[in-house]
């Protein structure tokens, strides 16, 4: 393949702001990071896309926990209380959603993530009790618009779940390592949907399923105060211990919300080298609660971001979000600062998901966005902190997934343009 050389006049790197950064594309991957002239010399055949004043790039954000589906949602589940909004809102539309449906509905929320310069998104998805077809819709969905896709595969046996949503334990095993096995661009892992949707027995054989396929378990684990109740009555136990009882508490773990665990717990997390998803607008929308983070990344728990709900599928929002409700949480504007929640969205998602991406590096995708300095409204202010603090919709310009631009701003199927 022939390499792409790409010169910027401001870049973030590693949250550092640099100046005339360069680095060459090659096979998907930064292929090197060197002077402008030193690079012509190394790629002799390589074009040149060359970004002048007015735009900076910063690494493609990690999505770390999505259900696209629920852009269907917008105002309809607004202002419900949770149990009304899953009665409601999710369990009446989305089981009977078709193939073609999850295709449209999937697309549309991909634009919108690649619009806001997300680069990988983990999809939660649990539409699966009728086989294959929609998760496949998904990929293809995934596959159009350019974004690179990790498919969280839910596991679900709950007697209360839709029937759209549950399988057995053989038969979800059966089918996702189909998926896995047709579709190894859509990195395809499993994920049991919680301790309260998913069967201890489901729980126990997706954990031997994760290690046996060497994939990522994801799981929605203590969201919210009533899952520690049902817990307690059903095992005595917390969520948390009671994943350990399981098996399921190690280095695969990807613990989505993770807001009522108590120190030890989180120390548990941190010993087991798991990762944490957090997901703090869906937290505040529903009322769930404020995950720990500042305690998490202080034990050495890698924390990424997620849009979950889609409420707005914005990682911008979700940077700004996680660094205001630390603060809040402990009453100290100094508890969590911008160069923090830039990191959840990029490097340490990336880490959490296992996906080498989130910063400008040698051997890492060439993911990237193109930001508009002059839509930030703060040029004294430093890069990170507007991005954080002070940037909107409409501030990226191009998203770039694989070194190939699927987003432009005022162009529609940019995927795959070079």
């Amino acid at each position: 393949m022939i390499a792409v050389i790409v010169r910027a006049e401001r870049a973030l790197v590693d949250t550092q702001e640099r100046t005339d950064f360069c680095f060459a594309i090659q096979d998907e991957r930064i292929a090197a990071i060197a002077p402008f002239e030193e690079l012509r010399e190394r790629f002799l055949d390589a074009s040149v896309r060359d970004y002048g004043e007015g735009v900076a790039l910063v690494p493609g954000f990690i999505n770390g926990h999505s259900h696209a589906y629920q852009i269907l949602l917008r105002g309809i589940g607004d202002d419900l209380p949770f149990a009304r909004w899953r009665d409601e809102a999710l369990y009446t539309i989305i089981p009977g959603l078709s193939p073609e449906d999850v295709h449209r509905t999937f697309a549309a929320a991909f634009r919108e993530m690649l619009a806001g310069g997300v680069t990988t998104v983990a999809e939660f998805f649990y539409l699966n009790g009728n086989g294959n077809a929609h998760a496949e819709a998904v990929i293809e969905a995934a596959r159009e618009t350019g974004i690179r896709l990790v498919l969280a595969r839910c596991w679900m046996d709950a007697p209360a779940a839709p029937e759209a949503f549950r399988e057995s334990i053989d038969t979800a095993a059966k089918r996702t390592r189909e998926l896995m096995a047709n579709f190894p661009d859509a990195n395809v892992c499993v994920a049991p949907h919680s301790v309260h949707a998913a069967s201890f027995d489901m729980i126990r054989a997706a954990g031997e399923f994760a290690r046996e396929a060497d994939c990522r378990l994801h799981i929605h684990l203590a969201e919210a105060a009533y899952e520690g109740e049902q817990t307690a009555k059903q095992s005595g136990m917390t969520p948390l211990r009671l994943l350990e009882s399981l098996g399921v508490v190690d280095e695969r773990l990807v613990a989505v919300h993770a807001i009522y665990l108590d120190a030890d717990e989180k120390k548990a997390l941190a010993d087991a080298r798991a990762s944490v998803i957090h997901n703090p607008v869906t937290n505040q929308y529903l009322g769930d609660g404020i995950c720990d983070v500042t305690g998490l990344l202080d034990l050495g728990v890698p924390v990424g971001l997620g849009t979950d709900a889609n409420v707005n599928a914005s990682i911008l929002d979700e940077m700004r979000a996680a660094a205001l409700l630390q603060k809040l949480a402990r009453r100290d504007a100094g508890a969590f600062d911008a160069v923090r929640a830039f990191r959840l969205a990029t490097s340490l998602g990336a880490k959490a998901l296992g996906v080498d991406a989130g910063d400008f590096r040698v051997g890492a995708y060439a993911d990237y966005a193109v930001v508009d300095l002059n839509r930030l409204c703060a040029p004294t202010s430093p890069l990170v902190n507007a991005l954080v603090y002070r940037a909107q919709a409409g501030v990226v310009r191009e998203t770039y997934v694989n070194g190939a631009r699927a987003f432009k701003a005022g162009e529609q199927g940019a995927a795959g343009a070079r």
